[in-house]
């Protein structure tokens, strides 16, 4: 990533933070790194905090984990406005994502990355402001950059 670039704001979905604090050297694990090395600006919400902490156990992590969410994600925005929530219920094929969109536009994030594939991905040509993407492929594109 050349430096004359500007740092992108990155929310991250908690698929993600769950999956890179389970496989530090895996491509979520990276974008982790990249966020603590400030390469990136890693964003999270209250409400991801939440569902992070609810499926801590479940991806098999213990809780001090949630140390290393608090130094990779200084800042937890919060939850997003109910109307910005809303506004997303047309797009998203199960409401309970809608708030992962709010958060990313309320954020001003550039991209949302993200693991689900079946909820979030498959929204990748229908959302325009924000760029939905694997960890895969915001690797590469800021590789390239």
């Amino acid at each position: 990533m050349g430096k004359e670039q500007s740092i992108p704001n990155v929310l991250f979905n908690a698929s993600v933070v769950l999956t890179g604090l389970k496989s530090p050297m895996g491509g979520s694990g990276k974008l982790l790194q990249w966020a603590k090395q400030k390469k990136i600006t890693g964003i999270i919400s209250e409400v991801i905090l939440d569902e992070i902490r609810r499926n801590i156990n479940k991806a098999g992590l213990n809780k001090k984990s949630i140390n290393k969410i608090v130094t990779t994600f200084p800042k937890v925005l919060p939850a997003p406005k109910k109307s910005t929530v809303i506004s997303f219920y047309e797009v998203v094929i199960d409401y309970g994502d809608a708030h992962v969109l709010a958060s990313a536009l309320e954020a001003d994030a550039q991209f949302l990355v993200t693991l689900d594939k079946k909820h979030l991905l498959s929204l990748q040509n229908k959302v325009k402001r924000i760029k939905i993407v694997s960890p895969k492929q915001l690797i590469k594109i800021l590789s390239e950059k």
